[in-house]
């Protein structure tokens, strides 16, 4: 009997196969947050309530950079989706091998990039691939998909490969990071590209599509305004109808990312909306993942962050008789998030802060409240003088001094690593289950690809060293054009190669030939990582002789 359940899965009917890859990442989400987030959901409808995907929880993930046991966004988004644990600021990118690595570190391969299940369900099975988030494109998670540096601070190289890297449906914020050059790229490809759009978004029905809100992330979904911007599950649900139109299938990755911004500010509240917001976005993903049949569902923050928690100092006795309406019932008060409270003050005259904090918090300030936040870092009309203003950001101070009059604590404004919680819906239950790694979850998601073992190899055929490449090359020139772009020219005799970072295409003397992967320059070895295109190869080698 152990037999034959252990070899099920090698006896799938044509039929039990997996098409569609649907990931999805609430950034910075601690599992206190679920129960926060239910419980909040509980005390507004009055009776229990269940998450998109609590039937479907089945383990604990271990989340870390390679060489610190508190991940960073690039590094960890990164180890999903390529499967190599790396470092802060690498954005799927090989890391550097340090004295006090938690993972085997190969020091020959630093600063190579590395393949990503995106770019791999693209180039090896052909299927469609989308992203969907709420901050600023070239942030972080979603830039692991489909970038490559060792600076996640590079939003304009990044920006340039994800637009340059084939990707069919961008949703999310960051219209000041598609500069003109970028959208006339991607228009000039075939993409409808839209710009606080709600309308053109939603009457887009097919094809390829890029469709951006706001300069650069999109608005907390507590101070969301519905006609300007969509719901992520608006958002989600754009995209499935897209994707699903491509036979081979799709890859989707779907963040839900200002909870993480929301921890960073200690802003209970934001969070929890956040979540909420995420978690309708998870159901509009089951709800297609349940009607296709072959379509996977992965729920997985990548790290925790805030330490929020139910319980504070304030209820170190007595936590036991508080009522739900006790606990909740300060915070729906709360309108706005502490980062728009910040901004309001800094518009306004100081002499106004407790007016503005009782009708946005319902909440009376102290006087000595008041003189710390008067003490922000960054509070510029306060009437502290600046040399004098040493106390932390004025959305920081707002957090905590808001939520000193709740029961809700939390325990830094950066990460934490606590294992993060897994839930996976899979239509033939093959699910990951109990405490697995970030190495395991990207297993698991190139077995639901098909490409099992593969992304290494492909790897290697993407990011091929220029040295290693154009070995015999009589000269080889890199130049900075400015702007993060750099040129790498390489002579063989009178024939001449150029190839510029973040394109996907190389000119060989007069002919412009395509790439199937984006061009990397890694500045720090200064060196370019290209495909390695057997057309171009054959073809120098031709011209050599």
């Amino acid at each position: 009997m152990l037999l034959v359940i252990s070899l099920t899965p090698l006896f799938l009917s044509a039929q039990d196969t997996i098409k569609n890859v649907i990931l999805m990442i609430p950034d910075g989400c601690s599992t206190a947050l679920l129960s926060m987030s239910r419980q909040y959901a509980q005390y507004l409808t009055g009776k229990e309530t269940h998450l998109a995907f609590d039937d479907y929880l089945c383990g604990m993930v271990m989340t870390h950079s390679s060489d610190a046991p508190i991940g960073d966004s690039a590094p960890t988004t990164a180890c999903y989706v390529t499967g190599q644990p790396t470092q802060m600021g690498f954005v799927s990118t090989y890391p550097v091998k340090t004295d006090h690595d938690l993972y085997p570190i190969d020091s020959a391969r630093a600063y190579q990039p590395l393949a990503t299940v995106m770019e791999a369900a693209r180039i090896l099975k052909h299927k469609a691939t989308g992203l969907v988030f709420i901050c600023e494109f070239p942030h972080a998670t979603p830039a692991d998909l489909c970038a490559h540096t060792y600076n996640r601070s590079s939003y304009q190289s990044i920006a340039s490969q994800m637009v340059h890297n084939q990707i069919d449906v961008v949703i999310g914020g960051g219209n000041k990071y598609l500069t003109d050059d970028l959208s006339f790229y991607l228009k000039d490809n075939d993409y409808q590209v839209i710009k606080n759009d709600i309308n053109g978004m939603m009457n887009c029905h097919s094809g390829k599509m890029w469709a951006l809100f706001n300069d650069a992330w999109m608005d907390f979904s507590i101070d969301r305004d519905p006609e300007k911007e969509p719901s992520l599950s608006q958002m989600t649900q754009k995209a499935l109808e897209i994707l699903s139109q491509k036979p081979e299938g799709f890859f989707l990755m779907v963040e839900g990312s200002k909870i993480d911004f929301a921890a960073h500010n200690n802003d209970a509240k934001s969070a929890i909306l956040d979540f909420l917001a995420f978690n309708d976005a998870v159901q509009t993903a089951m709800d297609f993942a349940k009607n296709d049949g072959h379509t996977v569902v992965l729920v997985v923050p990548d790290h925790g962050c805030g330490g929020f928690n139910i319980g504070s100092r304030k209820c170190n006795h007595g936590y036991d008789k508080l009522t739900l309406n006790q606990i909740m019932s300060p915070i729906e008060d709360f309108k706005i998030s502490t980062l728009k409270m910040a901004s309001i003050l800094r518009k306004n005259p100081a002499e106004d802060l407790p007016i503005l904090i009782k009708k946005y918090y319902n909440i009376d300030l102290s006087d000595e409240e008041i003189n710390t936040i008067y003490h922000s870092s960054n509070y510029k009309t306060s009437p502290v003088t600046k040399e004098n203003r040493k106390g932390d950001a004025l959305e920081k101070t707002l957090g905590e001094l808001i939520y000193h009059h709740t029961y809700f604590g939390s325990t830094t404004y950066g990460h934490t690593g606590e294992d993060v919680f897994l839930a996976c819906y899979h239509p033939f239950n093959q699910q990951p289950m109990g405490v697995i790694s970030n190495v395991d979850v990207n297993g698991f998601l190139c077995r639901c690809l098909g490409i099992e073992g593969q992304l290494p190899a492909l790897t290697d055929s993407l990011f091929v060293d220029h040295h290693r490449l154009f070995a015999d090359a009589k000269n080889i020139r890199i130049d900075s054009l400015g702007n993060e772009v750099y040129q790498l020219t390489v002579n063989y005799k009178k024939h001449q190669l150029v190839a510029c970072s973040c394109d996907n295409f190389v000119t060989l003397d007069k002919e412009i030939v395509p790439l199937n992967s984006v061009i990397v320059y890694m500045k720090k070895n200064n060196t370019f990582y290209l495909p390695n295109n057997q057309y171009v190869i054959n073809k120098l080698k031709s011209l050599k002789h």
